[in-house]
């Protein structure tokens, strides 16, 4: 055999033995080099990650808030539950620490939608952990989407709000939990009990998660901005309620939780948006009448298409979202847009800071947009 030709297969076998030994190194104890007989992969709920997990580790307790094995230097709950290092730091396990978050918060949304409503401020602040979760509903969930819950209770025609919130969950979580309870609470308040019974639960659990995307824009949390829209909790409820809002303004939004004829956004039909009967409305026990709007007038008509394919916006993030024809996009995403009055199918290939790269599916054509300044 040609002796450059040996040398050079001696070398394609030790790049293919260190790649496979880095591809199977698990993410807990850092063996590597194990078959693939003995790995088992886990999602890093907090990354989104596909990690490594060894036979060994995988006995091991799961951390609460990512999912994966913990084996050293975590940190174990008065419940039982378990943290890793990483998480252990951001995790909020002081009970008053986690109720002056709610508190901050029901002021922030306040401070930052005076002009629109009022969200409610009498509101109890419960602060649980699993064997309170496990007492009140008889069960628990691992998975850390159990996080908040919200309960009213109406006693003499005024609603009475409190809220729970789990202990052990990450600050920035925490936040927006908190936010999309204490949308219910808005939702208890001013939302008559005939319209709350005509609204999807879809619908109503996408619009508590929009205001706590709005939230994390103002904060300009892109990490979690990204966790909200790729939860399937909502069923595509809340990308709806996101695009709509800023399509046509938070203002139409509330109206439609208020006085909509309709039971939940649809894709492709945003402008049942402006579907409202305020004629209908009815007071809310408890509620405060000067969040009503201000007038009745007939909602403005809906936004034009565009005449040609546009690039309106650019949501950056480690996952960024593109706005076109008024319809937001991430890679991958294939939906129809509407071009003047004809809709295009188009697949967004990728997105840039100020382009996008898409394909025409009827004509197979690519294509360059760029965002106008």
């Amino acid at each position: 055999m040609n002796g450059r030709f040996r040398s050079l297969l001696i070398v394609v076998f030790l790049v293919g033995f260190a790649v496979n030994s880095w591809a199977f190194r698990c993410q807990v104890c850092g063996k590597d080099g194990f078959t693939s007989t003995g790995v088992l992969i886990y999602t890093d709920w907090v990354t989104g990650e596909r990690e490594y997990v060894c036979n060994d580790c995988q006995k091991l307790p799961r951390c609460y808030i990512c999912g994966l094995p913990v084996r050293d230097g975590g940190k174990k709950l008065s419940d039982g539950r378990v943290l890793c290092t990483r998480d252990a730091r951001v995790a909020v396990v002081d009970i008053d620490e986690a109720r002056r978050t709610c508190i901050e918060i029901e002021n922030e949304l306040n401070r930052t939608y005076s002009r629109f409503t009022e969200f409610p401020t009498d509101v109890d602040i419960n602060v649980i952990d699993r064997v309170d979760w496990d007492s009140m509903t008889g069960g628990f969930s691992e998975h850390p989407s159990i996080l908040g819950l919200y309960h009213p209770e109406e006693t003499d025609g005024k609603v009475h709000h409190t809220i729970r919130l789990m202990t052990g969950q990450p600050a920035d979580r925490l936040r927006n939990v908190c936010a999309h309870e204490l949308s219910h609470a808005w939702v208890k308040q001013n939302v008559s009990a005939e319209r709350h019974q005509r609204i999807a639960r879809d619908a109503e659990e996408g619009f508590c998660e929009m205001m706590a995307y709005l939230l994390m824009d103002v904060e300009h949390n892109e990490a979690e901005k990204k966790r909200i829209l790729a939860n399937f909790y909502t069923r595509g409820q809340v990308k709806l309620f996101v695009e709509t809002e800023q399509r046509y303004g938070f203002e139409d939004i509330l109206d439609w939780m208020r006085y909509g004829t309709t039971a939940q956004l649809e894709e492709g039909h945003l402008d049942w948006i402006r579907k409202v009967d305020t004629q209908a409305a009815k007071p809310v026990a408890g509620s405060n009448t000067n969040s009503a709007p201000a007038n009745t007038l007939p909602p403005a008509p809906p936004r034009p298409a565009p005449t040609s394919l546009e690039l309106e916006g650019v949501l950056p993030g480690p996952h960024p979202m593109a706005i076109i024809n008024h319809h937001t996009f991430t890679v991958g995403d294939e939906a129809k847009v509407k071009v003047g009055a004809a809709d295009q199918t188009i697949r967004c290939l990728a997105i840039q800071k100020d382009s996008v790269h898409i394909k025409d599916t009827a004509t197979g054509k690519e294509q360059d947009l760029l965002l106008s300044r």
